[in-house]
This record gives structure tokens, C-alpha cells and sequence, in this order.
């Protein structure tokens, strides 16, 4: 348990600091919640789920984020009446001067291309296409990104505007629709997972795959969302505790009255975790194909590479050439990349043992597990597990909570 301390301020003992957001997310108020509690600060989070505005707020500075894809107005005049230190969680505060912290736009779409070549795509798009600065410096960074390597990106309309009580599911067809005229297999970048979650609505509606149609990858990492579909949601895993630690830090020092850079500072991503929407490998070799979708289904037994040729009609060194030729690995490669996937999701999102962790995955045991991590990775399993995820549970008892009324308005 991380304990308060009194600020080093010594005109500030207790600095008070204001969560202003548009759009909430609980990772990024942990973040800041666990900076509080560092440096003895009084984090007032009345308007950390509220739109009722706090005018007249008294303390020393503001954490906000004044808009998610789009700006909000009403924030972004709340703070500038408060005219105390400020620094803003999204593209937006940089048009007024403030010190904006928000995630690396290239980093994402080099991640998210890394991702959909390693399956073997090679058509692509981004949804929505739309001109709202966040999603637009995103769908940017993804075509150009991709340009460099010789790809196109299809850009998707958002497909809204319906005035009428079946808005939803016309969206859905349309959309739908519009998939279908692309060419397959797909890769899709979506700006969030909410929009990701639209896709995967639009090809169930119109009988489209995923992933063997349409690979459909989100941003965030939501579990709320991403793991309650019925196609679970692969996504790049945004830091959004160390994103809003780094906020805090940026923050402490403009109220220390030390300069801080104005503009837009990106902030790194942490990877992608796979699920079952991007969960394939593109080959139109149809024996390829066989054996890679038998190891994806056998991959938590111990099989081998006689197990998997086997699974198909070829012999062994034929099914190893067309790997080579086809993937550009190896048989065994693919098992263990497969594997090391489901070793990181395992490590990431529960608290099994490494021994556990083996069993889930078809390894012999702990031992076998590191054997096969460390040929890809750098960490130990361990390191992996603590760099990816908070160790320690945070207090709320420093906080001023929303009320009852504040968080049914949200």
C-alpha cells in the first residue's frame, strides 16, 4: 500500500488539484489517485464523472481532459475562468496554450501494423473516417505509416446521422455493407474500442467472419468491453495510469512555477493484446492454413511439429517449406508465438502461477515457460506481469468522491 506524504512544497503542505474530464476512464483517475497519494496532494475529483461544473473552484491546479473526440466548450471554458495551472489529457489544450499530454499516434499505428503483417494481412482500413482532431491525427499516422511499406489504407465513413428509431441498426447494415465491398481478408484499425465494437456488430449483421474476413483490432484495451462480446476484442493497450501519472508530473511542476513545454507531448503504448477478432493468420495456402488453425486450437496441449503435420495432408518437410515460403517461419516458431501470445494475456490480466500459467499453455511447467519467453523478450515472465500491470491496490480515503446525483448525471 502506497502511504501519503506531506508535499515538499513548503507554501503548498497539501496541494488541492481538480479532475476536470470530459470523458472518464477509472485507469487514468488510479493514475492519478496513486500520484496523489505519492506527493500529499488533495485530489478533488467532484468533476472527475460529473458535468456539473465546480465554477469558483478554489485550490492550485487542474488535471482535465477536455474532450475525447471531440472538444467540449463547456470544459474548456470552465478552465480557463479558473485560470490556474493546467494540463490537459487530450489534443485539445494545445490551441490554448496548455501543456497536453495524450498517446502516441504513430506509436499506435506502428504497433497496429506490426500486429495485422504478423497474420499475414495485407489489405487494411481505419475506421471511423472522420476529421475530429483525435481520430484524425490517428487515421493519419495509420496511412502514412502504412504508405512506407507499400500499403494503402481504406477509410471507412462513420456512418451516422440517422433520424430515426432504427438509427442503430440502419447504421449497422450500412456499415455492414460497406465491409462487404472491400477486399478480403481485412485489417481494421478502429479509433477506440467502442468503434470497434461497431464493426464487430456490422459483420455479424451482414454475415462477414472475424476474424477470417475481417480482423478487427480496437485502442484502449477496455476489458469492460473488449472481453463481455461474444468475439472477444483484440486492442493496443494504452498506459492510462502512467499516462495520467505523467499528467500529474507535468503538472506539479508548472505549479512548482517551473516551465513546462506548451503543446502536444505524446506518450508511448504498451503493445497489443490478441483476442479472437484478430486471432488468424492470412495464407491462401490451404494446408498452411489448416495447420496454423489447428495450432491455434491445440496450442494449450503438448503438441509438437510431427502433431501438427499430421493435421494436414503433406509430409514433414513439405509443410515446413510451405511455412517458410508462405509465413516466413517455422512450424515450431508458430506454435511458440502463439503461445508466448497466451503467456502474456495470462500474465496481464490474472494472477495465475508461472506454473499455472505453463499448464494453460501446453509447457511441461515453470521452467520450460521461461525457456520459452525469454527467446522472444528481454523480462522475465515477472518483470513482463509488473511492468503491464499496478501491483498495489490503491486507498480512495484522500479523495473528494462525485455524489450519488453527480455520477447518475454522467
Amino acid at each position: 500500500m502506497i502511504k501519503p506524504v506531506e508535499s515538499k512544497t513548503s507554501s503548498h503542505p497539501r496541494r488541492s488539484v481538480l479532475l476536470a474530464l470530459a470523458w472518464y476512464d477509472y485507469r487514468a483517475h488510479i493514475g492519478a489517485s496513486r500520484y496523489a497519494l505519492e506527493h500529499g496532494w488533495h485530489l478533488d475529483a467532484t468533476m472527475a464523472q460529473s458535468n456539473e461544473f465546480a465554477h469558483g473552484w478554489q485550490g492550485d491546479g487542474i488535471l482535465c481532459k477536455l474532450g475525447c473526440t471531440k472538444l467540449h466548450p463547456d470544459y474548456l471554458n470552465f478552465v480557463q475562468d479558473l485560470a490556474l495551472p493546467a494540463v490537459d489529457l487530450s489534443v485539445f489544450g494545445q490551441d490554448i496554450g496548455l501543456p497536453s499530454l495524450e498517446f502516441d499516434p504513430y506509436d499506435i499505428a506502428n504497433k497496429a501494423q506490426e500486429h495485422f503483417f504478423e497474420r499475414g494481412l495485407h489489405h487494411f482500413a481505419f475506421f471511423p473516417d472522420d476529421n475530429n482532431p483525435p481520430i484524425r491525427i490517428r487515421k493519419d499516422a495509420f496511412v502514412k505509416t502504412l504508405a512506407k511499406q507499400g500499403h494503402d489504407a481504406h477509410l471507412i465513413p462513420p456512418f451516422l446521422n440517422q433520424d430515426n428509431e432504427k438509427a442503430w441498426q440502419q447504421t449497422a447494415q450500412d456499415l455492414g455493407e460497406h465491409l462487404q465491398q472491400l477486399p478480403k481478408p481485412l485489417g481494421v484499425l478502429c479509433f477506440s474500442d467502442e468503434w470497434g465494437l461497431k464493426v464487430l456488430e456490422a459483420c455479424q449483421r451482414v454475415g462477414l467472419s472475424v476474424p477470417e474476413d475481417v480482423a478487427v483490432l480496437g485502442i484502449n484495451n477496455n476489458t469492460l468491453v473488449c472481453e463481455s462480446l461474444s468475439t472477444p476484442l483484440s486492442s493496443v493497450m494504452l498506459d492510462m495510469e502512467g499516462w495520467a501519472d505523467e499528467a500529474c508530473r507535468m503538472l506539479d511542476r508548472l505549479m512548482d512555477g517551473k516551465e513546462v513545454k506548451p503543446g502536444l507531448t505524446p506518450f508511448p503504448t504498451s503493445g497489443v493484446v490478441t483476442r479472437r477478432s484478430t486471432d488468424v493468420v492470412a495464407t491462401d495456402h490451404p494446408e498452411v492454413a489448416k495447420a496454423v488453425a489447428f495450432i491455434a486450437k491445440t496450442y494449450h496441449k503438448p503438441i509438437g511439429v510431427d502433431d501438427v503435420v499430421e493435421a494436414t495432408r503433406m509430409t514433414r518437410p513439405g509443410l515446413k517449406r510451405a511455412f517458410s515460403k508462405n509465413l516466413r517461419r517455422s512450424i515450431r516458431e508458430e506454435i511458440q508465438r502463439v503461445r508466448l501470445r497466451h503467456i502474456k494475456r495470462l500474465l496481464i490480466e490474472t494472477d495465475y502461477t508461472l506454473e499455472t500459467i505453463a499448464t494453460e499453455v501446453g509447457l511441461a511447467g515453470a521452467r520450460q515457460l521461461h525457456q520459452t519467453f525469454n527467446r522472444v523478450e528481454s523480462l522475465t515472465p515477472r518483470q513482463y506481469r509488473l511492468q503491464h500491470r499496478n501491483p498495489d491496490p490503491v486507498s480512495y480515503t484522500h479523495l473528494t468522491l462525485p455524489t450519488t446525483s453527480a455520477l447518475c448525471s454522467s
